[in-house]
C-alpha cells in the first residue's frame, strides 16, 4: 500500500473510531461510517445484518448504497437464517466470507447464491460481528455493477470496522461490557505505533499514550500533568517552526475539521500529524491527535529523489555531449571532404593553385578542432560530474574565431559580416562550446541564404533584466527566414528548415542546450517585423560576469 493510500486508510479508521466514542446514536454512527467504508472500498453497497434473539432470522438493519444502486433494506427483513447456512460455515472455517464471483458458487451454496442474485450481487465480502464472543451479525461489502477481487485494504477496513462495531454494541448493552470495551480500546490505544493525544474543550489532556510520551520525549513531571498548554510549552522548543505549529494548533481548536500536517524537528526528525474532533451529542467536546514518526521513510525518499535526479541529469548530459560530438564531427568531416574535393579539382585544372594552401589550412584547422572536440567531450561527459563546468570566456575572441571560420567555409560566396561592438572586452561565464554556438548560427545564416551577397549584422549591447546584467547579441541575416509557426520548433531536435539541404537538423537544439547551460536564453525573430521573408534575427542573452 502506498504512503498516500495508507494515510487515507488510517484517516478513515481514525475518523470512524472517533465516532464511536462517548454517548452516540448507533444508527447514525453506522450510517455515516458506511459511507466512508463504501467510498474507501469502492463497494456499491455496504450492509449490516443482525440476528434476532433466537437466531432463526436475520435482518438488514443498516445500508449504504452508491449513486444509482437500488436499496435492498426493505426486502431483507426477517430473512430465514437457514438461507445463509453455507455463509455461516465459511465464517466458522476462515473467519470471513469472500466471494469473487457469486455465479460460480458451488451447488452446496445454492441458497446463498439465490439470496445474492435476488439483490443483483456480483461479488461479496463479509466479516462477522462478535458480541460476547458470539456472532451477532455481519457487516458486508457488495459489488452490484461488476465482479471484483477484493483488495487487502478492503479486508482490513471491514475487519477493523466489524471489531469496532462489535465493541460498540457490547458497550451499549451493559455497564460491564462498557468496561471491557474501554479496556480493549485502552490496549489498542497503547499498542498502536502512533503517538496519540486527546484533549477536551477545556484544554485538559484526557488521554496520552506511552508512544506519544516516547516520541515527544516528554519528562515524567510533564507527562503526569493534564494541562495541555504546559505540554505545548515544553514540546515547541523541539520544532523548527514553533510559532507556525502553535498557530495551527490554536486554529484547529476552533474548528470541527480533520487536519493533516508534517512536523519538522530541529534534530531532523519528521512527524506525520493527523487530528480529528471529538463530538458529544452533536457538540465538539475536544480533539484527538495522532503522530507517526516518518523520519526514516522521508529521508529514504529524499535520498532516492536525489539519486534519481543525479542519474537522470547524468544521462541527459551524456546525451547532450553525444549530440554535440556527433553534430560537430559531422560538420568537421564534411568540411574536410569538401576541401579535399576542391583540392582535387584545383590540382587537375592547374588553376588557382595559390588557393591550395588555404584549403590545406582549413583541413588542418578542422583536424585540430576535431581533436580538441574529442578531448572536451571526453572531459565533460564523465558520468560522475554533477554540473557543466563554466569558466571565464572572452566573448569577442570566440565571436572573431567563429567569423574567421565562417569566412573560410563560405566557399566562394560573397560574405558581408558587420559587428556593432560595445567597445571594451566582454567576459561571460561559458566554456569551449560558445564557439560552437556562434559558428552554428553563422553557418545557418550562410547555408539558408539565396542572395548573391550574404549580409549578417551582429549587434552586441548590455541589458539589465530584473537587476541581473546580461549581454545581448543579435545575429540579423538576409536569408530565407523562418515561418512564424516554426520559430519555436526550429530549436527542437530533428527539425530541418530545408529538407533539400544536407545536415543532421540538430544544430539549433544543441545551441539552445548550450545557452541554457550558461543560464541564458535564445530565440528567433523576424529581421523585419511582420515579414519573415526578409531574414531572421537570432537573439542570445548570456549573463555577464560582474
Amino acid at each position: 500500500m502506498s504512503l498516500e493510500s495508507r494515510l487515507n486508510f488510517e484517516k478513515v479508521i481514525s475518523s470512524i473510531s472517533s465516532r464511536f466514542v462517548g454517548n452516540i446514536n448507533l444508527d447514525d454512527v453506522i450510517n455515516s461510517s458506511f459511507q466512508d467504508l463504501g467510498l474507501l472500498s469502492q463497494a456499491n453497497r455496504v450492509s449490516l445484518f443482525l440476528f434476532n434473539g433466537d437466531k432463526r432470522f436475520i435482518d438488514n438493519t443498516n445500508e449504504w448504497c452508491a449513486d444509482g444502486i437500488s436499496s435492498q433494506l426493505k426486502n431483507l427483513q426477517k430473512v430465514d437464517a437457514s438461507k445463509i447456512s453455507w455463509w455461516k460455515e465459511q465464517v466458522e472455517k476462515i473467519s470471513f466470507v469472500n466471494i469473487r464471483d457469486v455465479s460460480s458458487l458451488p451447488e452446496s451454496a445454492k441458497s446463498v447464491r439465490e439470496f445474492m442474485q435476488i439483490q443483483d450481487i456480483k461479488s461479496f465480502l463479509a466479516f462477522p460481528i462478535y458480541v460476547k464472543t458470539k456472532i451477532a451479525g455481519y457487516v458486508c461489502f457488495s459489488k452490484v455493477v461488476e465482479k471484483t477481487q477484493w483488495k487487502g485494504k478492503d479486508f482490513a477496513i471491514l475487519r477493523i470496522f466489524s471489531q469496532i462495531l462489535g465493541d460498540a454494541i457490547e458497550r451499549l448493552t451493559a455497564e460491564n461490557e462498557v468496561r471491557e470495551s474501554k479496556e480493549l480500546l485502552r490496549a489498542t490505544f497503547e499498542a498502536t505505533a502512533d503517538g496519540i493525544l486527546a484533549i477536551n474543550d477545556d484544554d485538559i489532556i484526557t488521554n496520552m499514550n506511552a508512544r506519544f510520551i516516547y516520541m515527544w520525549r516528554i519528562p515524567d513531571n510533564i507527562a503526569e500533568q493534564t494541562d495541555f498548554k504546559k505540554l505545548l510549552e515544553y514540546i515547541i522548543d523541539q520544532l523548527k517552526e514553533p510559532s507556525n505549529f502553535l498557530l495551527k494548533m490554536y486554529n484547529l481548536r476552533k474548528t470541527s475539521e480533520d487536519a493533516y500536517d508534517m512536523i519538522f524537528f530541529k534534530d531532523g526528525r519528521i512527524f506525520e500529524q493527523y487530528s480529528c474532533p471529538l463530538f458529544h451529542d452533536g457538540r465538539n467536546v475536544g480533539r484527538v491527535w495522532s503522530f507517526k514518526d516518518i523520519t526514516e521513510h522521508q529521508h529514504a525518499e529524499q535520498e532516492l529523489r536525489k539519486s534519481e535526479k543525479k542519474y537522470r541529469d547524468a544521462f541527459e548530459r551524456a546525451e547532450f555531449y553525444k549530440d554535440i560530438f556527433t553534430h560537430d564531427m559531422n560538420n568537421i568531416f564534411h568540411n574536410i571532404l569538401s576541401s579535399a574535393e576542391l583540392i582535387s579539382i584545383l590540382r587537375e585544372s592547374s588553376k588557382d593553385l595559390d588557393k591550395l594552401e588555404d584549403l590545406f589550412q582549413i583541413i588542418d584547422n578542422q583536424i585540430n578542432r576535431g581533436v580538441k572536440l574529442i578531448d572536451n567531450v571526453y572531459k565533460l561527459s564523465k558520468i560522475q560530474e554533477t554540473e557543466i563546468n563554466l569558466k571565464k570566456v572572452n566573448l569577442y575572441k570566440s565571436l572573431d574565431e567563429a567569423i574567421i571560420f565562417a569566412d573560410r567555409s563560405s566557399r566562394g560566396k560573397k560574405l558581408d559580416i558587420k559587428i556593432n561592438k560595445t567597445g571594451e572586452a566582454i567576459i561571460v561565464m561559458a566554456n569551449e562550446f560558445l564557439l560552437d554556438v556562434f559558428e552554428n548560427i553563422l553557418h545557418n545564416a550562410i547555408k539558408y541564404n539565396k542572395n548573391e551577397t550574404i549580409e549578417i549584422q551582429i549587434n552586441i549591447f548590455r541589458e539589465e533584466i530584473n537587476k541581473n546584467k546580461f549581454i545581448k547579441l543579435e545575429f540579423m541575416d538576409n536569408g530565407i527566414g523562418i515561418f512564424d509557426e516554426n520559430k519555436e520548433s526550429v530549436f527542437q531536435k530533428g527539425y530541418k528548415r530545408d529538407k533539400k539541404v544536407r545536415g543532421m537538423g540538430i544544430g539549433l537544439s544543441l545551441v539552445k542546450k548550450i545557452i541554457k547551460s550558461y543560464n541564458g536564453k535564445i530565440w528567433v525573430e523576424n529581421r523585419i517585423k511582420d515579414d519573415y521573408e526578409q531574414g531572421s534575427n537570432f537573439v542570445i542573452l548570456i549573463p555577464e560576469l560582474n
